[in-house]
């Protein structure tokens, strides 16, 4: 009789587990708008981080996990998105930039994972992107109307300009089906729509009808759309979106940590805040 060796496990615990990893930092906000015809730049989104075959065979990773930054309010500046990383293999995803302000020199799109666009006031100039992570934010273009804030640049492309140009964010990054990264759109100064948020989960940048920049999408690293010019008064640009961190593997649940899914053919764990993920 012939003995036959048994099947080893495809996924041994200890064994040499790889993985797919995503780390998404926090989107940028859009910038705000007081009394005026300038719309607000839109909030660049987090940076985009993707590593495939990682070994994850007795790992213990510290996750930390990006905030989306606030929109600016009139003449303020809105915030920055906050880092997304795992410390342990060196992937460090740069908060988004936040978006100019539409009225007042001197507030400039920021530099970011993708950089903020540029306010609509003439000589607001546009943030720029971390080379592998994003892209630069759209500029204020030729001082036209409508008047749109440059769009918020995105983990796929660059924001487009705004002034007379359309103020769109610039495309995010699909991962796993899921889009990461898109830029906010830039507010408008007249009744003319704001610019469309990247890859349709960056916020919409406001106009003189909704004065107020949309939020990007939760936990997607997308940028807060400019604030538009809404009649009179102060008005608030979009809330970047948080980030988020994402552990893939085949097969059944090895590790712990994260919110866990299987789908039958891959285990997933998902970070929207910081955690530990461990095997």
């Amino acid at each position: 009789m012939i003995k036959r060796k048994a099947l080893q496990s495809f996924w041994p615990t200890g064994g040499n587990l790889t993985a797919e990893v995503l780390v998404v930092a926090g989107g940028g906000g859009g910038g705000g708008t007081s009394a005026g015809q300038y719309g607000g730049g839109g909030g660049g989104a987090g940076g985009v981080l993707f590593q495939s075959g990682v070994s994850i065979a007795a790992v213990n990773w510290t996750i930390s996990v990006g905030a989306g930054g606030a929109g600016g309010v009139g003449g303020t500046a809105g915030g920055n998105g906050t880092a997304s990383s795992i410390s342990q293999l060196a992937m460090i995803a740069t908060g988004g930039g936040r978006g100019g302000r539409g009225n007042g020199a001197s507030v400039t799109g920021q530099n970011g994972g993708s950089g903020g666009g540029a306010g609509g006031f003439p000589g607001n100039t546009n943030g720029t992107g971390v080379s592998g992570q994003g892209f630069d934010g759209g500029t204020n273009g030729t001082q036209a109307a409508p008047f749109r804030g440059g769009g918020g640049g995105g983990a796929g492309s660059v924001g487009i300009n705004g002034g007379a140009g359309s103020g769109n964010g610039g495309d995010g990054v699909s991962y796993f089906g899921v889009g990461y990264g898109g830029g906010g759109g830039g507010g408008s100064g007249t009744t003319a729509a704001g610019g469309s948020g990247g890859y349709s989960i960056g916020g919409a940048g406001g106009n003189q009808t909704a004065g107020g920049g949309g939020n990007g999408t939760a936990n997607r690293g997308s940028g807060g759309g400019g604030a538009g010019v809404g009649g009179s008064g102060n008005q608030t640009g979009g809330q970047g979106s948080d980030g988020v961190v994402i552990i893939r593997y085949l097969g059944a649940q090895v590790g712990t940590g994260g919110t866990v899914t299987s789908d039958g053919t891959y285990t997933t764990h998902t970070f929207t805040s910081g955690g530990s993920f461990t095997t």
